[in-house]
């Protein structure tokens, strides 16, 4: 019963694993799926989550697998135009303290699985779906259904919810409240790197601003793809996130053709070039209130179980790692209660992570913008260049 239970097996729930292993705490990890899996295309990881990953040892098997972009270059999407730049590489390592990384998502959820396994601490439970949940001044006791379709009960000090933006934690102690449709979809594909023309042979991050839409590129799996992903704003009324969210051949190519309309023919090119997307309906909950929206008694959440946001900030997974290093600390304060120590965690992280979501439905709105904002947008770029860019409050964090 000194164990701590973990919901959910992606990049959250394995980085929580693997932070509070390294202060030696055990925990059990329950993932509904039967196999361990990460669907998605590439990832960026700011200096503030890559910093954290390297502390948990993880540097070596990062840069095996990862990819660091020299600068990130914003366009004009509609006449290619280069609107700013701003220089990563080494000057973010000089500056944060580590580097700035794009990866297949798929290679970081096995970085952490890889290091998961290796510590040893942690007890893997695949084919378990929380069922219910009650939480007492002693324990949480949990019922669950296996793989094979039996229910069992258990006991533990904690219930921690990293189970995605459909959280069945979340369910269990905090009042429901309803996604939020952005209206926005993300189409991502891969491209092999030796496929594309010269121009796209490139170790840059590319993003492309225009009307209601933009799209970003980075090379990823060490420079040998380039992950695509065209962001717009489709219109359709969407009730479920997901990936391949009903979006037929057809549905797709006309989304994408519409978007891109009247943009830079270069840009259009490359996005012909694939003809495998998968979409993404994007969804988010507003920013968040308080402590209590990520901590009730024992029962706390992490991830996109406490805080969706929208992907204008790439900065999903890089709150879910901070939300693992920050919950790992308190379990170093032996003094205070269970109770304790997760209201510490959510009291150290509400305000933070609120300020994140709210800047990235904020460059949702800038991104996308058209007419005067579009023009002061675009000149506050040109004119303020690198320092206009970058995000010391986020990379420094």
């Amino acid at each position: 019963m000194d164990d701590i239970f973990l919901v959910g097996g992606g990049i959250g729930g394995l980085a929580t694993a693997l932070a509070l292993g390294q202060n030696g705490v055990a925990t059990q990890l329950f993932e509904q799926s039967p196999v361990f899996t990460e669907v998605g295309a590439g990832i960026g990881l700011g200096p503030n989550a890559v910093r954290r990953l390297q502390a948990w040892g993880l540097g070596q098997a990062l840069q095996a697998k990862a990819f660091i972009p020299s600068q990130l270059k914003v366009m004009d999407a509609q006449n290619g135009q280069q609107l700013g730049c701003l220089p990563m590489a080494h000057n973010f390592v000089q500056r944060y303290g580590a580097p700035y990384l794009t990866m297949h998502r798929a290679d970081l959820h096995q970085v952490l699985l890889d290091a998961v396994h290796a510590q040893g601490l942690t007890e893997l439970h695949l084919g378990h779906q929380l069922i219910n949940g009650q939480a007492n001044a002693q324990a949480v006791r949990t019922q669950w259904l296996d793989a094979d379709g039996q229910t069992m009960s258990h006991e533990s000090q904690a219930l921690l919810g990293a189970d995605g933006i459909n959280s069945r934690v979340r369910e269990l102690a905090w009042v429901p409240q309803k996604l939020q449709a952005s209206g926005h979809w993300a189409y991502r594909s891969l491209l092999p790197m030796q496929a594309l023309p010269l121009a796209w042979r490139s170790d840059d991050m590319g993003l492309w601003l225009g009307p209601r839409l933009h799209v970003v590129c980075y090379p990823v799996r060490g420079g040998e793809w380039l992950n695509v992903v065209v962001l717009l704003e489709a219109g359709q009324e969407v009730q479920t996130p997901g990936w391949d969210t009903q979006r037929s051949a057809q549905q797709t190519a006309a989304d994408l053709n519409q978007a891109l309309q009247g943009s830079f023919s270069r840009l259009q090119d490359l996005v012909r070039m694939s003809e495998h997307w998968r979409a993404w309906a994007l969804f988010d909950r507003s920013p968040l209130q308080t402590d209590k929206d990520m901590a009730r008694g024992r029962l706390a959440l992490l991830g996109d179980a406490a805080h969706p946001m929208l992907p204008y900030l790439a900065q999903g997974a890089g709150m879910a790692i901070e939300d693992a290093q920050v919950l790992a600390l308190q379990w170093q304060r032996t003094k205070l209660s269970v109770e304790q120590r997760l209201n510490a965690y959510a009291q150290a992280r509400w305000q933070r992570v609120a300020k994140v979501q709210a800047r990235a439905r904020r460059n949702a709105q800038v991104f996308h913008a058209s007419g005067a904002v579009a023009w002061g947008r675009n000149a506050a770029m040109r004119w303020g260049g690198a320092a206009v860019m970058d995000m010391p409050w986020l990379y420094a964090g």
